[in-house]
């Protein structure tokens, strides 16, 4: 029955196009609530008041007009200390994705939550149909729907969780996507220089422009660099500068290339849970209640180790692209590296793995694997959503969390594409 149910197109249909549709309902109904769009939107309006975008000129105010920290409490700096506690380091994008927003900051917020939660479903119904234009092996064949409804499934807690915050990683899935799969040079530079100018991790990509040779793509991308850059410059000139350089010096410059940076339980990124392991005070607030860190270190040594640890993983990149017909393979993992070794990568920050684990089983029904390859794909894409609360509770839930299990999960479907690209590659030799 089974076999009838997977061989029926129709049937699959109607389960894909019902997933599509509890997200577009699901994000539609939560516009109400507090969600990190409310960031974006704040930050959009703040082009027309050229307050700073990140806010933290905040802790400035707060340390110049304050005699004795109990003094933040007095009436007269409860607009510094709501700002301090709901907008400080709230946006951490370059300033270009709030100048493209600045249209909605002149709605009404819920009804341009609504509408970014709309731009975020378009994103994913276009991510199946790049996906499914696709020919990712040599053998020529496509994605079937029962592949994406699976990938929806294996990704249901990532999606579920960017939907309820209405991020941004949909639309970044989306821009890289277009960029790699065209043909043209310029609209593969311009569309990976936007997604990079709205959030840097997309950088990483410019290694397949790099691996296929295509050098023009990769002129163009820096020229798109300039481009988008340049757009809000003439707007409004001087704002955009000081926001720029703010955004390196406070932004990229200390808080993403700080391992202490947000290291809290959702925080599932390699540079946070060094922290909550070997700093104390990363998470003063959690890391008492779990009892860590498990040893002390200091800054400088946590900031070895986690060079140590992004160039081991690296290693395996460097050689894979020697070996020709392996840009999918590639793209899988940059995907990956993207979110696991960046600063900051939320549990939403996972939902780039649709690409990954759409391409694994993908790969599965093309190559032949072994059992204990099946068995370390299905047991690495299960475990992802029994860790949900659904399934073990809140409490169970927080302590996997802090103990960071989906930056291992994630790490877990790295070394498996590694594992699976050498090996089909050394059989083809």
């Amino acid at each position: 029955m089974l076999k009838t149910v997977w061989n029926s197109e129709a049937i699959g249909k109607f389960v894909f196009v019902s997933f599509l549709l509890f997200f577009l309902i699901s994000g539609l109904i939560r516009n109400k609530q507090k969600s990190d769009f409310l960031d974006y939107y704040h930050a959009s309006q703040r082009w027309e008041t050229e307050e700073n975008l990140y806010k933290f000129d905040t802790v400035t105010k707060l340390a110049e007009k304050l005699k004795d920290w109990q003094e933040i409490f007095l009436p007269e700096n409860a607009s510094l200390l709501d700002s301090l506690q709901n907008q400080t380091g709230t946006y951490i994008y370059p300033p270009l994705f709030s100048f493209l927003l600045i249209p909605l900051g002149h709605l009404d917020p819920i009804f341009a939550s609504g509408l970014h939660s709309v731009l975020n479903w378009f994103c994913l119904v276009g991510i199946f149909f790049i996906l499914s234009k696709v020919r990712f092996f040599e053998t020529g064949s496509k994605p079937g729907i029962w592949i994406f409804v699976l990938a929806i499934l294996a990704n249901f807690r990532y999606l579920e969780n960017h939907i309820q915050n209405n991020q941004v990683g949909l639309l970044l899935v989306f821009l890289v996507l277009s960029s790699l799969v065209s043909k043209n040079n310029f609209v593969s530079g311009i569309l990976l220089a936007l997604a990079t100018v709205i959030k840097v991790t997309p950088i990483v990509f410019i290694v397949i422009f790099l691996y296929e040779k295509r050098f023009k793509a990769v002129l163009y991308f820096l020229a798109g660099l300039v481009f988008w850059n340049a757009v809000p410059l003439l707007y409004r000139f001087d704002y955009t500068m000081e926001m720029t350089k703010e955004w390196f010096t406070q932004v990229l410059g200390q808080a993403l290339s700080n391992p202490l940076a947000r290291s809290w339980k959702n925080n599932q990124s390699l540079s946070s849970t060094l922290a909550k392991y070997f700093f104390q005070g990363a998470d003063f607030v959690n890391q008492p209640l779990y009892r860590l860190p498990f040893v002390s270190l200091s800054l400088s040594t946590i900031k070895i180790i986690q060079t140590c640890v992004i160039f081991i993983f690296g290693l395996p990149i460097l050689y894979l692209l020697k070996k020709p017909n392996l840009k999918w393979n590639i793209t899988a993992i940059l995907f990956l590296a993207s979110c696991l070794f960046s600063g900051i990568s939320w549990i939403h920050s996972f939902v780039i793995c649709i690409f990954p684990i759409c391409f694994l089983i993908l790969h599965n029904r093309n190559y032949l694997w072994s059992r204990y390859e099946k068995n370390w794909f299905w047991i690495t894409i299960a475990l992802v959503l029994l860790t949900h609360r659904s399934f073990v509770g809140g409490l169970v839930e927080n302590i996997l969390l802090m103990y960071s299990i989906l930056f291992y999960l994630g790490i877990s479907l790295y070394m498996f594409i590694i594992n699976i690209s050498l090996r089909n590659y050394e059989s083809r030799d």
